[in-house]
């Protein structure tokens, strides 16, 4: 009865956990190519996982512990060579780890002990169980403030001492530094606030100064933006603002020009396209600029009329090498760049009007044409009788001729397959197959639907 309640409680784990299974054996298998590297840091992050995964993986149960004692001795060692060459910041974040895996180690505690209190397993997984649980998390709330203390201190004596150095970006970053240990810390708050204003103070003094040589070198645009680079650091700093607007006019002013008179350089040599983008582009510097709106207007008219005549002479090509479909295309689009350009409209959908059918379209115009009977000569060996009810089963394109434009049609030569009624006398009638290579005009008709009508056997097959 033992056996049997064991099997169904086990049976229920694996119903319960099956989702998270393959999960804990992946992470399972990852923190023991972590031991193999040496690494258990890394080893006790995944063997964690594989037990949040599924906290009855007993295989994990029983390496945890010593996967978990490396890996605190790995990084209090770690931590104490930080501490030697005085590196507080990684020593305190060592202890931060540390604290972070008492952590873990505590919320697995408490899951696995719900779990075995609920579960019958064997006296080795048992005792794996109870070791994990006996596991005692390393109290290291006193030697991580001693670290953070430290760190603070020693963030604020770089910080004294680049302020004396008159490097006041760094100062401000190591009475900062000391406050993200301890907030507040001695004046750090004041220092690092203080130093900022400094740095800030030089920042502009150089920008400003970069500005004044832009100047003189006749590089408005390079002096507008460092005039306000240095307005930005120090906001009121002189006269930063006021000739950082000066300066950013000269400067669009100068790029309009250049801009306008390379319009008029392309639009010299027929370049309308490009000459009203270059008209647009003196505008986005100095709105208004000159009639350069006109221009680029002007000019688009130009350049939409040139590509409309090259799309429509691109048309007429094409409808006259019988390439219907793309013909509609270049006529639309020629239609697009001048709306109602000549006829464009007109030619679009007569070239659309003569694309020849798809095979869909060709197997029920043929279908149509042969709803009043068939030649007997399509049936090769019957030379009596009439025919009625044709189905045609298939066609296939043997040979599609030129497109006659004179009559507009376009010539099929088609192999034709499938059966009819056969009535030879009163009473006797047979269905027969049929399989006959005929040619074919294919056209529209009068309400613009596509008609076939047949003409001579060719016979074969």
């Amino acid at each position: 009865m033992r056996i049997s309640n064991r099997i169904v409680i086990g049976l229920g784990l694996v119903f319960l956990l099956g989702a998270c299974a393959t999960v804990s054996e992946q992470k399972f298998a990852l923190a023991q190519q972590s031991v193999q590297q040496g690494d258990y840091g890394a080893a006790f992050d995944q063997a964690a996982q594989s037990l949040q995964a599924n906290i009855g993986n007993y295989k994990m149960i029983g390496l945890f512990p010593g996967i978990a004692d490396q890996a605190y001795a790995q990084q209090l060692s770690g931590i104490e060579q930080h501490k030697q060459t005085r590196d507080w910041d990684r020593a305190a974040y060592g202890y931060d780890r540390v604290t972070a895996m008492n952590r873990t180690l505590n919320q697995l505690q408490q899951a696995l002990a719900t779990f075995g209190n609920r579960v019958n397993t064997s006296k080795a997984n048992r005792a794996a169980i109870n070791t994990m649980l006996a596991m005692a998390p390393h109290d290291v709330g006193v030697l991580r403030d001693e670290a953070y203390q430290n760190a603070a201190a020693a963030h604020y004596a770089n910080g004294q001492r680049y302020a004396k150095g008159r490097a006041y970006r760094q100062a401000q970053a190591e009475f900062a530094g000391a406050l993200s240990f301890l907030n507040p810390y001695r004046d750090a708050g004041v220092a690092a606030e203080k130093n900022g204003h400094l740095a800030d103070l030089a920042d502009a003094k150089i920008y400003y100064g970069r500005a004044v040589q832009a100047v003189q070198q006749r590089d408005y645009r390079a002096a507008s933006i460092a005039f306000a680079r240095a307005d930005g650091f120090i906001p009121g700093y002189r006269d930063a603002y006021t000739l950082a607007a000066k300066y950013k006019t000269l400067a669009d002013r100068a790029d309009a020009l250049l801009r306008y008179q390379i319009g008029e350089q392309l639009a010299a040599s027929q370049h309308y396209r490009e000459a009203a983008a270059a008209f647009t582009e003196a505008l986005s510097f100095v709105p208004g600029f000159r009639d350069a709106s006109l221009l680029a207007a002007r000019y688009t008219e130009l350049a939409n009329r040139a590509d409309a005549d090259r799309y429509y002479a691109q048309g007429v090509e094409l409808m006259q090498a019988d390439r219907f479909a793309e013909a509609a295309r270049s006529f639309e689009q020629s239609d697009q760049f001048v709306p109602g350009f000549r006829d464009a409209r007109v030619m679009a959908a007569r070239a659309a009007y003569f694309v020849p059918p798809d095979g869909g379209q060709l197997i029920h115009i043929v279908q149509q044409s042969v709803q009043q009977g068939i030649p007997l000569s399509w049936l090769h060996d019957a030379h009596r009788g009439y025919t009625e009810d044709v189905q045609v089963a298939s066609i296939s394109v043997r040979l599609q001729g030129r497109f006659n434009h004179r009559h507009e049609f376009w010539p099929y030569r088609l192999r034709v397959k499938g059966t009819c009624k056969l009535e030879i006398a009163k009473g006797n009638e047979q269905v027969v197959a049929f399989d006959t290579v005929v040619d074919y005009r294919v056209f529209r008709d009068d309400f613009g639907g596509w008609q076939a009508s047949f003409r001579e056997l060719r016979g074969g097959h």
